[in-house]
């Protein structure tokens, strides 16, 4: 695949993605040149995801790893800080990360 400029690159956000339909989907956005920010709750999970990733022959520069926890405010200010600092801008933002047990108040 032709490297393209960085005006040019996209860049993805996908949660919950050391494992299942979140792996998958981050293999098939790299598989377009698509850059993608696996994230996971548990960094070492997610250390792992992005290490099969490269395992499979997935190029350094189309995936990185970000701690993150969608039910922690602190946690998703890190992650946009992330995107914003190393990239400038994101495409694509796909949430797959569950929650359980949230309340909603009336």
């Amino acid at each position: 695949m032709a490297e393209t400029s960085t005006a040019t690159k996209r860049y993805a956000v996908v949660t919950g993605a050391n494992k299942g339909i979140g792996l998958e989907i981050c293999r098939q956005l790299t598989s377009h040149g698509i850059v993608v920010v696996l994230t996971a709750r548990d960094e070492e999970k997610g250390l792992e995801a992005v290490q099969k990733m490269k395992d499979s022959g997935i190029s350094d520069n189309l995936v990185v790893f970000h701690q993150l926890d969608v039910a922690d405010p602190d946690s998703i200010a890190s992650l946009v800080e992330f995107v914003k600092t190393k990239f400038g801008k994101l495409d694509i933002l796909v949430n797959n990360a569950a929650i359980t047990g949230a309340v909603l108040k009336s």
